[in-house]
């Protein structure tokens, strides 16, 4: 069994908004090739947010169903362009109850997949990122009360995964899955940093930067986390393997 997280999917829902203008050609069929060639049916995959264009429930199914498709037990998290996700977890789950695939998603809890123990939140851009490039595929501007509100959820999260470690009968694998980048090139901690690494999770895994702004996230190990970005064009539309048990 393989631990694998692939983000920014950004499927183009019934809205059709495809990612040509991104450069991102023939999207998602490249990405559709690499995972089923690569994944199997019992490997674990995270898929770490900006899932789809979509803005509402329905205008979403089509893309959990080419999800749900796609080989691999999928652990969602929410990204920031996941307005389909909502705010209730139990509407949320209902939602995601025909596709079989889909099995768990992060919201303020933790989950038990195989060997891994996931913990995350959406998170933000931290008042500590360097300056990246703009636009619709850009950054989100720094806001204290969405820092602080992730920073809550984050913390809500690990909690639930050191509680549900304790109550395992055989040990697991800590993991971190998130959307915005923890840390950033400049390594200059975040209010995200420290209780990811004070978890002391095997791997951290993000997306959420695209093209030049790739450079700006952090990737290798620090303070005993391995970072790694997975967002769709910075993995080359390919799963990226996190760890094998």
């Amino acid at each position: 069994m393989r631990l694998f997280a692939i983000g920014d999917t950004h499927l183009p829902s019934t809205r059709n908004k495809d990612m040509h203008r991104f450069g991102w050609a023939e999207h998602p069929l490249p990405l559709q090739r690499a995972w089923d060639e690569k994944v199997r049916p019992e490997d674990i995959v995270i898929v770490a947010g900006d899932i789809s264009w979509a803005t509402r429930p329905p205008e979403v199914l089509e893309d959990l169903k080419w999800l749900n498709e796609r080989p691999g037990r999928k652990v969602l998290v929410r990204g920031n362009h996941d307005y389909w996700w909502g705010d209730s977890a139990s509407k949320l789950r209902k939602l995601l109850e025909p596709f079989s695939t889909l099995e768990a998603f992060l919201q303020n809890c933790a989950v038990v997949m195989g060997p891994w123990l996931i913990a995350g939140s959406r998170l933000w851009t931290a008042p500590e990122a360097p300056p990246m490039p703009g636009g619709e595929m850009g950054d989100e501007a720094a806001d204290l009360s969405y820092v602080e509100r992730e920073t809550r959820r984050l913390n809500t999260s690990i909690e639930d995964a050191l509680k549900k470690e304790k109550q395992s009968p055989t040990p697991l694998r800590r993991v971190v899955a998130v959307h915005f980048p923890p840390v950033y090139a400049n390594e200059r901690p975040t209010a995200f940093s420290g209780p990811i690494e004070a978890f002391q999770p095997k791997v951290c895994v993000y997306g959420h930067l695209h093209a030049a702004g790739i450079a700006a996230g952090f990737t290798g190990e620090r303070a005993g986390v391995r970072y790694v970005l997975a967002s769709c064009d910075a993995a080359g539309f390919s799963p990226v393997l996190l760890d094998e048990a």
